[in-house]
This record gives structure tokens, C-alpha cells and sequence, in this order.
């Protein structure tokens, strides 16, 4: 891996599925990266309607806990693992798939993501 990157990190986050005052906002480790992943460093995230069925449980997905909420990202990338073919440290971009199938989200400061699930984000747009 490359690039400066913090032990932990804030999140948004749910020890359980239920309802949306379950979700939590505090310290988790950062997660780690895989040979193939890319650690993204969020700059902007979007609320999906996917996301409230993931939480709640009615949409039924393996998820790691704790688990971080959320499904779209726009950031950039702080490192890579050796073998993802692709995004460079430092480059935008954004994906739209996190936060189910055993995934966490997007709801973090930054987020773990499949080489294959970025796409590099169009130059002068406002990740907002």
C-alpha cells in the first residue's frame, strides 16, 4: 500500500439492522486493504433508498458488524494494494455499489472499495 493513511476514522455505522436511530457516529478502524481494493478517502456521499432496506433488514445481504451504511461515494484515492489494476493514489473517483453482498459503505471517512467497482470521477466537477 501507499500513501499516508490514519489508524482510525468516523463512520456512520449499525451493530444491528433496525431502524435508522440505530445507526451510530463515531471511531472505527480503518479498514484494510486487500491486494486488489483501493482505500478511498470520502469527500461526498449520497442517501439511497437501497441503503434504508440494507439497515432496516428488509432488504436481507450479509453484512459485516459493525457495519458502515451506505452505497454511493465520491473521493479520493489514498491508497492501493498492489495488484489493483486501475486507480492511483490521489486520483477522483466514485463508486455507487458499496454497503451490501458483505461490503461495508460509504458512510465513513474513507471506505474499501474493488478495484473494479471505481470509476475515475469527470475532472472540474464538484464532488458535491
Amino acid at each position: 500500500m501507499n500513501g499516508t493513511v490514519p489508524e482510525t476514522m468516523r463512520a456512520a455505522y449499525i451493530d444491528a439492522v433496525g431502524p435508522a436511530d440505530a445507526i451510530r457516529y463515531g471511531e472505527l478502524p480503518v479498514p484494510p486493504v486487500g491486494p486488489t481494493d483501493v482505500l478511498v478517502r470520502v469527500a461526498a456521499v449520497a442517501a439511497d433508498p437501497v441503503d434504508t432496506f440494507v439497515r432496516s433488514g428488509a432488504y436481507a445481504t450479509p453484512l459485516p458488524l459493525p457495519f458502515v451504511v451506505g452505497r454511493d461515494l465520491v473521493g479520493e484515492v489514498a491508497a492501493a494494494g498492489p495488484g489493483a489494476a486501475g486507480p492511483t493514489v490521489g486520483q477522483r473517483v466514485w463508486c455507487n455499489s458499496l454497503g451490501h453482498a458483505g461490503r461495508q459503505g460509504s458512510f465513513a471517512q474513507y471506505a474499501t472499495v474493488a478495484a473494479e467497482r471505481l470509476y475515475p470521477a469527470p475532472s472540474g466537477v464538484d464532488p458535491e
